[in-house]
């Protein structure tokens, strides 16, 4: 036991405050009440050697203890655990033979060490063992009945003690490592956050940018230069409009509007050469419903222009009992594999705006008379609370939340 100091001083470096305190508070514990044994032994027994004795054997005591709760604390598994509780235990015990029942409540350290350093119910077991064991002991000794009934019950209250001291020390342990996850998830969900809006924004934003441009160029080339600057003008204004919303992004109170998403998703797909079909009447929604909604309506005419040579675009906003419905459909998308994989983190980003407020995202693919159809569907049910998370299920959207349109929409026809 010599380099029982050195690894002690290893241990005590590596423990938190709290545990650190812990640490105190049971060697104090242990300390203060083998003192006491000890100076019950001072005043029954006048021998030097009788006292240095227990004095030694309190010590050992101690710094085992003292090892024994570091590795607890730590979280580490105990070196040579058998080895060193078979020690502790001995050392807890043979002394009766020497003092007897002035040796009372001593195994109540043992009784404790076996509670906190091993698990299961074989702790239990052990602790039981022993403090059923600790009257015969102290009965061999004195021959007392009282005397050995009074140290079972010492044994008991030591090895309580010093568990619940432990006990206490691990829960505030795990309770931090609960804080610090909590932490983390909370910034990896911000961070999700701002790529999302982040590419919904930045992803419209340059769509927009290259159909007005496009269309500049179309202008220009015809010798419309009014037209031209126009657009140009309508260019800058959506840019600015972009730098804003990327500041509000960083700040966490960017909401948008549904009524100019709307609008701006008319001027969008008239830029781009799109019909468009629009019908939203009567829907009235909370600012987070609405909010959504545009982020859907805005990925799904951002979709229609870079993955499609639509024609016609319909969008149709619906409300029945409460539940919501958001439908954008055109036709002539580019053929699967053509583009789709670009477009998977949007839907991935939609599906899980939509499930924080407990409602789906669907998509779908039809062969109909006019030819191929592309449907996307946003449903919020009504009074369902916001999730706080996305499920898995919205998560994986694009493998796992498609369902078939067998008819076409009577706007295209």
């Amino acid at each position: 036991m010599g380099d029982v100091s050195p690894k002690f001083g290893r241990e005590l470096g590596t423990l938190p405050r709290a545990h650190v305190w812990t640490l105190v508070i049971v060697t104090t514990v242990s300390a203060g009440f083998l003192g006491m044994v000890i100076l019950r032994i001072a005043r029954a027994s006048a021998t030097a050697a009788t006292i240095t004795v227990s004095g030694i054997i309190a010590a050992v005591l101690i710094a085992v203890q003292i090892q024994v709760s570091a590795c607890v604390l730590r979280g580490n598994p105990l070196r040579w655990r058998p080895l060193i509780l078979t020690f502790q235990g001995l050392l807890t015990h043979l002394p009766y033979l020497l003092f007897g029942e002035l040796w009372n409540g001593v195994p109540g350290l043992f009784v404790g060490s076996l509670l906190f350093s091993v698990h299961g119910r074989a702790a239990w077991l052990l602790a039981g063992c022993v403090t059923v064991a600790n009257p015969l002991l102290g009965y061999v000794g004195s021959h007392e009945v009282h005397g050995a009934l009074e140290g079972q019950v010492i044994t008991a209250l030591i090895g309580l003690t010093l568990f619940a001291v432990m006990r206490l020390a691990n829960q505030i342990r795990e309770v931090h490592a609960l804080r610090r996850d909590l932490t983390q998830l909370a910034v990896t969900q911000e961070r999700l956050r701002i790529a999302r809006d982040l590419h919904d924004l930045v992803g419209h934003t340059l769509s927009s940018a290259a159909v007005k441009a496009e269309l500049t160029h179309r202008l220009l080339a015809q010798g419309n230069p009014q037209a031209a600057r126009a657009e140009l003008v309508e260019l800058t204004k959506a840019i600015r409009q972009t730098h804003a919303e990327v500041r509000k992004v960083a700040h966490g109170y960017r909401h948008l509007s549904l009524e100019s998403e709307l609008a701006s998703a008319r001027l969008t797909l008239q830029a781009a050469g799109i019909v468009p079909h629009f019908w939203c009447h009567g829907v009235a929604l909370s600012p987070g419903a609405g909010s959504t909604l545009a982020a859907v309506l805005r990925e799904a005419v951002t979709n229609v222009v870079r993955h499609s040579t639509a024609r016609h675009c319909t969008v149709r906003i619906t409300q029945h009992k409460g539940a919501t419905r958001l439908i954008v459909v055109n036709d002539r998308p580019h053929p699967v594999g053509g583009g789709e994989s670009s477009n998977a983190n949007g839907l991935r980003n939609l599906a899980e705006r939509v499930a924080l407020l407990g409602g789906t995202l669907l998509v779908s693919r039809s062969a109909t008379a006019r030819g191929e159809e592309f449907r996307l569907e946003a449903r919020l049910l009504a009074d369902r609370p916001a999730t706080g998370t996305a499920s898995a299920d919205s998560a994986s959207l694009a493998q796992r939340r498609l369902l078939p349109w067998k008819t076409s929409d009577p706007s295209l026809m």
